[in-house]
């Protein structure tokens, strides 16, 4: 709507009215704020709530075909509340974020070698040592001020349908993972999330992307840039030479227990030692089909030990009550009590 068109439904004799509300030189009326929510189909709460980032988050998920728009909508509103919990929450405690934030130098026409060499460069400056999934998420959050939650993505098709997003606000970029994901998934969505951090401005992702494509479709350039990205920041050449010896080259069940080792699935594995001209292609095939066990790792904890941090001395310092953080994050109070001790918090308001 234009601000003429707006201005008339709202009842205003003029646009410059409604320009000094937007502008805040005006403060309104309550009577005019009910008006807005009719006329605009949003609960008044949408308008006052500081924890509400629709319209200003963007979103890229990875999600499957079978997810409807309406659900996925629904759940990205959810976890935009809590997105928008934490940017309070940091901004209360901290202070604004960093006015620079990191991003890749982009040649005009990035090629699959430009992304190994960023995932290779990346984990180096992260310094994430020889199994870098050990320390993906740490370093993320230490040295790239990027936060990384783990969710629990429940919703009616499927608790894995929802891999995890990237969310991307002006002044804040967070990395969503669906804890219910094997480990090796978890991993590798870390990673391929972060190149879309650090690439955002330079090739913006679309809203959906497919964790598997249908056959016969071919994923789109910048999801396979992210994916051989991701594949170099968690198998990079040094721990390949390091973990693989020459001989053992050829040696598909050896090389199965170095993906297990490296927490990441055999056919990563396999298409990142094809691609580095460490084995051949029928060596690739036969280590695609080697059956790989499902173990049940433990589970990441809720959210972060850096969220549960903020959510604990955010409440504790009375820059958000405790019932409307737990509104926020969808949850009773006994159970935000919960996740504080979870985290090993104090919990800091009585019951």
């Amino acid at each position: 709507m234009t601000q003429a068109q707006l201005s008339e439904a709202l009842g205003f004799a003029d646009r410059q009215t409604l320009s000094t509300i937007e502008n805040g030189d005006r403060r309104v009326q309550a009577a005019e704020l009910v008006r807005a929510s009719q006329v605009l189909g949003r609960a008044i709460d949408w308008f006052i709530d500081p924890f509400v980032i629709t319209g200003e988050a963007r979103f890229s998920w990875r999600v499957a075909q079978t997810v409807p728009d309406a659900m996925l909508n629904d759940f990205e509103s959810r976890i935009g509340q809590i997105v928008g919990l934490m940017r309070h929450l940091k901004v209360a405690l901290h202070g604004p974020s960093k006015a620079l934030t990191p991003m890749l130098r982009m040649p005009p026409h990035p090629t699959f070698e430009d992304a190994w060499a960023w995932g290779e460069a990346v984990g180096q400056e992260l310094q994430l040592g020889v199994i870098p999934s050990e320390n993906l998420v740490d370093s993320i959050e230490r040295k790239l001020d990027v936060p990384v939650l783990f969710i629990d993505a429940e919703i009616d098709t499927g608790p894995q349908d929802i891999s995890g997003a990237m969310c991307r606000l002006s002044d804040l970029g967070v990395i969503v993972i669906n804890r219910q994901e094997s480990a090796a998934r978890r991993n590798f969505d870390v990673a391929h999330e972060l190149f879309h951090a650090l690439t955002w401005d330079a090739i913006p992702p679309d809203r959906r992307e497919l964790p598997q494509q249908p056959a016969g479709k071919r994923i789109p350039r910048i999801e396979q840039l992210a994916d051989n990205f991701a594949a170099a920041v968690l198998m990079p050449k040094a721990t390949l030479d390091k973990l693989i010896p020459s001989e053992q080259l050829a040696d598909v069940q050896y090389l199965a227990s170095v993906a297990r080792e490296l927490q990441v699935s055999n056919g990563a594995l396999a298409y990142r030692l094809f691609n580095a001209k460490m084995i051949d292609k029928p060596t690739c095939d036969a280590l695609l089909d080697v059956y790989a066990p499902k173990t049940r790792a433990e589970l990441p904890k809720l959210f972060s030990a850096s969220f549960a941090t903020l959510l604990h001395d955010g409440i504790a310092h009375g820059h958000v009550s405790a019932r409307k953080a737990a509104k926020a994050l969808s949850m009773r109070l006994d159970q935000l009590a919960e996740l504080m001790m979870e985290h090993g918090k104090a919990v800091p308001f009585s019951m």
